[in-house]
């Protein structure tokens, strides 16, 4: 093959320049492709309620950790605020900032559509 044959911006980059460029936009694509196949970041996250024990439905008794109407309640009040059913429930610790004694931490699955 002739010099005169090639084009002129192929004589102008040195091959090992070529030969790096080649490599990192591979590298770059590979990653695009990876990341592309990566689950989103918020898949398996839950959304966690917080219920008083002063709401006025007075379901705290039922919220009692091996009580049988417990998941019951814990689906309903998630569906009602646009979730999914619960993924599970317990007593709050008193030590949370800005939450009452006696509440009950329900965590809900994904929202409805």
């Amino acid at each position: 093959m002739s010099i005169l044959n090639v084009p002129a911006a192929r004589r102008a980059i040195p091959f090992a320049e070529r030969q790096f460029f080649r490599n990192v936009l591979f590298y770059i694509s590979v990653l695009l492709i990876i990341l592309a196949f990566l689950p989103p970041a918020r898949s398996g996250e839950g959304h966690t309620l917080i219920i008083p024990p002063n709401d006025g439905y007075g379901f705290e008794e039922c919220l009692t950790p091996g009580s049988q109407c417990g998941l019951v309640v814990a689906d309903a009040w998630c569906k009602a605020h646009g979730f999914g059913g619960s993924q599970g429930f317990r007593p709050e610790t008193a030590d949370a900032a800005g939450v009452p004694a006696g509440s009950v931490r329900v965590t809900c699955g994904g929202e409805v559509d």
